[in-house]
């Protein structure tokens, strides 16, 4: 029997028509989260999925914040931005979305309609990135945010200076290359401004999500902000600093944890969301045993929680060729993707539309027999039970690149492929950085330990990655 025949699998354009805004409604019903998984990243079609899905569930069912796998600090200038703060939505869009993500014109327009919407009605939509700052590899940006809603302190700018490394990549080599001496200033530093956000936290009453000014002057909701920035940055340093053997088996890692939490505290403030991010994230089973977002927010929410997964099954798919231990040096390729017969998109390409959205749970039997995976880092992310994973998935037959984002991606590289010059040595230490102590760091009340893996491959931001090189 053609399965494209059975109520499990319909065609779908997400157009603003009633079959649509139906097929949605019934899988949603009264879910405060909508995970959007994406099988790569700066796939235009998958772009284009979720802006219409956005834009419907805004105007139909009262959904009011996007969450995208991006840095949370960054993230505060791009809400700014849609609620009518100043700027271009292409500077907005390049400097407040990590990983390289926002270089796009699905992303502008999508940003675009944000603000538009906003300026037309009381019913306003927010932004926010849910993610570690500097796409995972500086500090800088979670620092300069946290001291923005600090009173401030002598030392603040020497702490600027010491945890701005750069971009991306040039900050993974940059950090990796730290002397001893140097690097310990740098955490001492960041360990001293999370003591800092907390003792604020306490003085305001924990997170002063009720808005209320403190003692100090400062609004609470700033300093909300703060703590969540000091999070991240306590999450960077254990990603940074810790091995595989650092993390207990079973436990998620810490950028999991992170992202889960942001989550957690984005729904204080909002009604409901779409938490956009790759498949391996939202996914609510554990991958290769370790707990992810979706199944963290899976434990939280339970039927508030509906994740989708998009696949594709031909289009681009980008390579990376690891050339030496050093971080990011690596030759980048662009090739198609390859339909394995184990992989999840296989099955589903058999479906026959352009787009399909599938219910797993009303699969004929036999229909994911044999299936061991999802297509990801040029073989195959395990998934044991496909139902149990996704409560949707929306397949796509053929996807194209991001015009230009390979080309970035592959530039970004070349640039640090030599070393990078010897950097000048971090200046002397102010006596009035504010090491902290442990007592404060360790009274954060974040529901997970938040102690993760560094970036995953499918977070460089090419279509279809594969190889990641290591993170420092």
């Amino acid at each position: 029997m053609d399965p494209s025949a059975d109520a499990f699998a319909r065609p779908l354009g997400l157009t603003a028509g009633p079959a649509d805004a139906e097929a949605v409604r019934e899988l949603i019903g009264d879910a405060r989260v909508v995970a959007l998984g994406e099988g790569a990243h700066n796939i235009t079609e998958f772009y284009g999925l979720r802006d219409r899905l956005f834009r419907l569930l805004v105007r139909e069912f009262g959904f009011t914040g996007l969450v995208l796998e991006s840095g949370f600090p960054e993230g505060l200038a791009v809400d700014e931005w849609v609620h009518g703060g100043p700027g271009r939505v292409g500077t907005i869009a390049r400097d407040g979305i990590t990983y390289r993500f926002g270089e796009c014109e699905p992303m502008r327009r999508q940003l675009s309609w944000m603000r538009h919407h906003n300026s037309g009605g009381p019913a306003k939509v927010s932004f926010y990135g849910m993610d570690l700052p500097g796409s995972s590899t500086s500090p800088g940006p979670a620092v300069r945010a946290c001291l923005d809603r600090l009173p401030a302190r002598p030392g603040d700018g020497e702490l600027l200076r010491l945890s701005d490394l750069g971009g991306r990549s040039e900050a993974a080599v940059r950090y990796a290359a730290l002397s001893a001496a140097d690097r310990a200033r740098l955490l001492d530093g960041l360990h001293g401004l999370e003591a800092r956000a907390l003792r604020a936290g306490h003085e305001n009453g924990a997170d002063g999500a009720d808005g209320a000014d403190g003692a100090d002057g400062a609004g609470a909701e700033a300093v909300a902000v703060a703590l969540r920035c000091a999070a991240s940055l306590r999450a960077f340093v254990a990603e940074a600093e810790g091995g595989e053997a650092s993390f207990p088996t079973g436990q998620p890692y810490p950028r999991e944890a992170f992202m889960a939490r942001s989550v957690e505290w984005i729904l204080q403030r909002e009604r409901r969301v779409v938490v956009s991010a790759h498949n391996a994230h939202v996914r609510r089973t554990p991958l290769h045993g370790r707990p992810t977002l979706g199944s963290l927010l899976d434990s939280a929410l339970g039927a508030d929680l509906v994740v989708i997964g998009m696949t594709y099954a031909s289009g681009p798919e980008v390579r990376f060729t690891q050339r030496s231990p050093r971080p990011f040096d690596c030759e980048v390729t662009l090739g198609e993707r390859t339909l394995t017969p184990e992989s999840l998109e296989s099955r589903l390409d058999r479906l026959g539309p352009p787009t399909t959205l599938v219910d797993p749970r009303h699969a004929p039997d036999g229909f994911f027999d044999g299936v061991e995976g999802t297509l990801a880092a040029g073989g195959l992310d395990p998934v044991d039970d496909v139902p149990a994973a996704y409560d949707a998935l929306l397949h796509v037959r053929r996807v194209t690149r991001v015009p230009g984002a390979f080309e970035r991606l592959r530039a970004e590289f070349e640039a640090v492929s030599s070393p990078l010059p010897s950097p000048d040595p971090l200046p002397s230490p102010s006596p009035d950085l504010d090491p902290g102590s442990g007592s404060d760091a360790d009274s954060d009340s974040d529901t997970y330990a938040e102690t993760e893996q560094s970036v995953r491959p499918e977070d460089l931001g090419g279509p279809g990655d594969t190889e990641k090189p290591e993170s420092p």
